[in-house]
């Protein structure tokens, strides 16, 4: 990414409020369809029911023994006791998902050293160009479908060159692309980082987006992580920052799992000490959130305002994905999520053209990033014409 995404936002949000004509498809945060950010009402309920003993303390470096619990509990869902059987875990509080990330990137990776990326990818760069790190990329798509062979080829070219590997997938919803490895890509990945034996890998598991998959059961992938073996350490990123809408919180969590207990202790006297020498402790009111929903009695409201959210967030991108197939403008395969990426030859040229007609997206390699999620249904409806139009005619 050649800008910087939440400066680009700002900018567009105060063209916007002076002309309500402009396009702001910069930012993953959802907007409804009157343009206001607060999707979750219940969210907000929660807040308002902490009171000071819950919001003002420093909480753990950690993020304290129930959050833990609890935000184990709320990733691995109904397979959380199939495996913590099967696998040793532990987790940290962290800054949102992106300080999980920037954390294991610090612990787990010496200076120089590469990371394994795909080509199609996140901002991984700029946390890795913090930690002094280098990438390794592999191919992301082939015939509409994930790259499992460039995956292990390129594995293997840099398991000749380095013992200790980060591997950094993110999925469902993938950012920017909007792809869900398929339950058969997930388990033929599994058996290709299980060739690895002799190398220590660690599997950087980004699944920000858990909660806005279309997969019927979005925890169902976790749920074949016991079968790595005792050579791979998973660490698994939640954002809780965008399971909750609530960005500015910055809720996240690291949470490892292996077979190999000393990953386990390593990694929670790591993490910890990576915690207070960084960031010190997460914010207590996010904390202190994920704990207030994780009492079965809270979740009935939140998980109907989540599952209205994910409708729009579909609906909208439905939309987009189906007028754009109509009239052939290419997109990277879709199936989920906040963003698609319109392919482009030049992308900085065609993002500049874009902005000309004041339309705020961001420039990617090989296209232009949108963010469906933020656009109401009439901002979408259309989008897709008017970009061809644009950049094609």
């Amino acid at each position: 990414m050649s800008v910087d995404i939440l400066h680009l936002a700002k900018e567009a949000q105060k063209k916007k409020e002076k002309n309500p004509q402009v396009i702001n498809a910069t930012v993953g945060m959802y907007y409804d369809e009157n343009g206001f950010i607060g999707g979750m009402p219940s969210v907000f309920q929660g807040l308002r029911q902490l009171d000071e003993e819950h919001m003002l303390p420093y909480p753990a470096v950690d993020g304290g023994e129930p959050f833990k619990s609890n935000v184990i509990s709320w990733v691995l869902g109904s397979y959380e006791a199939k495996l913590r059987k099967n696998l040793y875990t532990a987790a940290c509080a962290t800054p949102g998902g992106g300080g999980a990330i920037a954390g294991t990137l610090a612990i787990y990776a010496n200076p120089q050293d590469y990371v394994f990326v795909s080509d199609i990818r996140w901002q991984y760069d700029r946390y890795a160009e913090r930690a002094h790190l280098r990438l390794f990329e592999y191919n992301t798509f082939i015939d509409g479908h994930f790259d499992l062979d460039s995956f292990e080829k390129k594995l293997f070219e840099l398991s000749q060159k380095q013992k200790q590997i980060i591997i950094i997938v993110n999925d469902p919803c993938h950012n920017p692309t909007g792809y869900t490895l398929s339950i058969d890509e997930w388990k033929k990945l599994l058996v290709i980082l299980n060739k690895f034996i002799k190398n220590d890998l660690v599997f950087l598991y980004d699944l920000a987006y858990l909660e806005y998959t279309s997969e019927e059961d979005p925890r169902l992938k976790i749920s074949y992580l016991d079968v790595l073996g005792p050579h791979v350490l998973t660490m698994i990123t939640f954002s809780g920052s965008k399971t909750f809408g609530a960005y500015g919180l910055r809720l996240g969590a690291a949470i490892a799992l292996s077979k190999n207990e000393h990953k386990i202790i390593h990694f929670k006297k790591a993490f910890a000490n990576e915690a207070r020498g960084s960031w010190s402790t997460t914010p207590t009111p996010a904390i202190e959130l994920l704990n207030h929903f994780s009492n079965k009695d809270n979740q009935i409201e939140f998980f109907k305002d989540l599952n209205q959210m994910k409708q729009v967030i579909q609906k909208r991108c439905s939309i987009f994905s189906e007028q754009a197939k109509t009239i052939g403008l290419k997109t990277h395969p879709f199936k989920s999520g906040f963003y698609t990426i319109v392919l482009a030859d030049d992308e900085e040229k065609a993002f500049k053209q874009l902005l000309d007609h004041d339309i705020y997206t961001i420039p990617m390699s090989g296209g232009i990033r949108i963010a469906l999620c933020s656009l109401p249904i009439n901002e979408v409806d259309g989008l897709a014409q008017r970009i061809q139009k644009i950049l094609f005619t």
